[in-house]
């Protein structure tokens, strides 16, 4: 019989200790303990004491009747003060008959004996008692039994304290049965953490430096990008300039058309470094991913041949805020590469949805937040890459396609457009099976229709009367869009930087309708000389023009309203075109 209760109350204890391994408040822990303390004790009740500075706080009970709970005492004048000052356990058969007893706290309870074992013998913190309301004296076994439960609580508010990182030491404090099990699986438990934390680690600085060299890319090619559109507005507008001053039958004009074509098909190379490295203007849309599908379905089934099979399947509310025609360079860009991976047919399939990235997700993803996103997906059954092609798929120029094949060009820009967009592109591929490009755009949730910008419409004259102030740092540019400006009858006022234009605002004494700037230069930006020359002529209207728009200060690429922007390379229709929606805007 008296092993069955032994065998019982270690049962208990086990169980007490396992409850305080898993608890997470203080709240859990004085639950588990009250109860676990009386029931391992056979006392009329127990409670749970807790130092606060130089008093006990009688945090918690469970008795037959109340005790102190809620209640602070000084630490010199009670039996758990005096447990945990003195670093170990008390019995006391009889409280009237010792002097560590408050009498006058004492006389309104059932108490006639009590055991105290403090919670952490080497600096305790707290202290469990146990009360009788007929005299008792505990034996060793029983206050054993109470220091072992107190030795776990001990590692359970630790274990709180810690969050978790310390579940080893409560489990080296289990029951002697328990330990070597709970520490085996503990320390395996540990060493998985471990395991995943290096893991996550690893793959978040491959998605860093991955991101940086993406990021180091994309400023060189948005500066040559840059650059080239320059040169690219003086050869366009020397060649429109030019074939215009010449008569219609003379046989250079089909030279000058050459060249021109070649000046466009080298500007639509700088759109698309421009839209890789995130720095072209954005004209944003609510628009449903669906609509850009069944919008262009026909398209593409005739672009793909009809030995791929076209399969699309639309979910529904795929809204988001976006360049629909951007969007769907993204979609024509993935299904080209997708056409091109399967020579000898195949399936291709596009599907929209609906998606959430909870904290964890986005927490293994660099750069990804949490939220809601709408699913844009291009799959194919072709040959599919291996991962070393997947890790260089979005450098702009490079290709596996044989050469004459594309330009390397078709998935940066595809990358470029996401990002802008506030979004993120995945590939997932595997030789011989296939490949699946994933874009996520942010849901939209606000209006359901945005005003176009300012200026979208085409005026019906091109040329004028109206003084314009021209600032360009770049010389030849600067010489070109003066040229253009004043054959269609502008009065041009030239400067090659903020400076210079200050000076001539300060001395021109007749009026200046409108200023046209470059966006990026020197010492001040073209916003900033807009800003200046507003403040002394409120008048004067402003158009920017830059080879690229990230550093107009248009939010990262988007349109702000009010602001009308002319896009570089310039071409003489449509530099005009801008300042005559100016002037009449």
């Amino acid at each position: 019989m008296v092993v069955e209760v032994g065998a019982n109350r270690a049962a208990r204890l086990v169980q007490a200790v396992q409850d305080l391994s898993r608890s997470r408040t203080i709240e859990d822990v004085q639950t588990i303990v009250r109860r676990a303390a009386r029931e391992l004790s056979g006392a009329d009740g127990a409670t749970f004491v807790l130092r606060d500075g130089d008093k006990c706080f009688y945090a918690d009970e469970d008795a037959i009747a109340p005790l102190w709970k809620g209640h602070r005492f000084p630490m010199e004048s009670c039996v758990s003060g005096w447990v945990m000052l003195h670093r170990r356990s008390t019995v006391i058969e009889d409280i009237y008959a010792d002097d560590r007893i408050p009498a006058d706290l004492y006389r309104p309870t059932f108490v006639k004996s009590l055991a105290m074992v403090p919670i952490r013998t080497d600096d305790p913190i707290g202290a469990i008692g146990t009360y009788w309301a007929e005299h008792r004296a505990p034996s060793e076994e029983d206050m054993r039994v109470l220091q072992a439960l107190a030795d776990s609580t001990s590692i359970a508010l630790e274990n709180i304290k810690l969050y978790g990182e310390l579940e080893e030491r409560i489990h080296e404090r289990t029951v002697a049965l328990e330990l070597a099990h709970r520490a085996e699986a503990a320390a395996r438990h540990e060493l998985d953490e471990r395991l995943r934390a290096e893991e996550l680690l690893k793959r978040t600085e491959e998605q860093l430096r991955h991101s940086q060299k993406m990021d180091a890319i994309g400023k060189l090619a948005g500066g040559i990008a840059h650059d080239f559109n320059n040169m690219l507005s003086v050869v366009l507008s020397y060649t429109s300039l030019v074939s215009d001053d010449l008569d219609p039958s003379n046989p250079v004009r089909d030279d000058l058309e050459e060249i021109r074509k070649a000046g466009e098909r080298a500007a639509a190379l700088t759109r698309q470094l421009l839209a890789f490295s995130r720095q072209q203007v954005l004209e944003l849309r609510v628009i449903d991913l669906e609509d850009i599908v069944t919008g262009t379905a026909n398209m593409l089934r005739r672009l793909i041949g009809a030995d791929v099979e076209l399969e699309v399947r639309l979910a529904g509310g795929a809204t988001v805020l976006a360049d629909p025609g951007q969007i769907e360079q993204v979609l024509l860009n993935l299904v080209i590469n997708a056409r091109d991976a399967m020579p000898d047919g195949g399936k291709l399939t596009i599907e929209t949805g609906t998606v959430t990235f909870d904290s964890d997700y986005a927490s293994q993803h660099f750069g990804v937040s949490g939220g809601q996103y709408r699913l844009l997906a291009v799959s194919d059954t072709g040959v599919g890459m291996t991962r070393e092609v997947q890790e260089r798929i979005f450098e702009p120029f490079f290709t596996t396609k044989e050469k004459g094949r594309g330009t390397g060009l078709g998935l940066p820009t595809a990358y470029g457009i996401v990002k802008q967009s506030g979004g993120h592109i995945w590939v997932y591929s595997e030789p011989g099976v296939g490949t699946t490009f994933k874009v996520y755009l942010p849901k939209h949730s606000g209006a359901t229709s945005l005003r176009p910008p300012a200026g979208a419409s085409r005026p019906k004259r091109l040329g004028g009367t109206e003084t314009v102030l021209l600032v360009e740092d770049d010389d030849q540019v600067r010489t070109v869009a003066r040229g253009i400006l004043k054959r269609s009858g502008y009065e041009v006022l030239e400067a090659n930087g903020p400076e210079e234009a200050i000076a001539v605002c300060t001395h021109y004494e007749k009026k200046i309708h409108l200023l046209l700037t470059d966006i990026v230069m020197p010492r001040m930006s073209g916003v900033e000389l807009a800003r200046t020359i507003s403040a002394m002529r409120p008048a004067t209207k402003a158009l920017w023009m830059s080879g690229y728009a990230e550093e107009a200060a248009l939010r990262h690429g988007m349109l702000h309203e009010g602001m009308t922007f002319v896009q570089k390379p310039l071409t003489p229709e449509g530099l005009l075109s801008r300042v005559r929606q100016s002037l009449d805007g």
